[in-house]
């Protein structure tokens, strides 16, 4: 029996990318200015959702059902951005360490995995930014064979999902 190399690591970076289950940081927010917009109709531009399409239908949705109506010839804007941030990690060296033992272990020692985002809702009426709101989101992950019963109710893509329309919640009942 000869074992091939390739599907050899091919099997330990399959085993090693499906197994992750997320568990969400509480909300935290920022705000610029207290003025209100009080405008249903309202232009709505989405920036940085190019690869969560479905993370903006959510959002989208919950404006349609909250009374917003998208109109694009307002002069009042809704600017709902999502960013990226760095992730900090307490102990970065253990965090390599622990990624190394993951990888090299096949799965069986999981890793920890750090994702942070904010999303940012800006109000404007004719290019005159009336105030912005700051919320920051976080998701720490866990990767390897351990964690294979909790993926199953903390999958990170729902969990992020879950977090913004909380997120969209927040600013709607301000």
């Amino acid at each position: 029996m000869i074992f091939d190399l390739n599907r050899i690591l091919i099997i330990i970076l399959v085993m090693f990318s499906i197994n992750c289950a997320a568990f969400p940081d509480p909300v935290t927010s920022k705000n610029r200015n207290k003025l209100k917009m009080e405008e249903k109709r309202i232009r709505l531009i989405f920036t940085g959702f190019y690869r969560y399409e479905s993370e903006k239908e959510i959002i989208l949705d919950y404006f349609k059902k909250q009374g917003l109506i998208e109109d694009q010839s307002s002069s009042s804007s809704l600017e709902v951005i999502l960013q990226k941030k760095d992730p900090t990690y307490r102990y970065p060296f253990v965090h390599k360490v622990q990624f190394l033992l993951t990888f090299f272990s096949g799965g069986i020692f999981p890793s920890h995995i750090r994702t942070e985002q904010s999303l940012t809702f800006r109000y404007s009426r004719s290019d005159e930014i009336l105030f912005e709101n700051e919320y920051s989101v976080g998701i720490d992950q866990w990767r390897g064979i351990p964690v294979v019963l909790l993926m199953i109710t903390n999958w990170p893509n729902q969990i992020f999902k879950e977090q913004l329309l909380e997120v969209t919640k927040l600013e709607m009942a301000q």
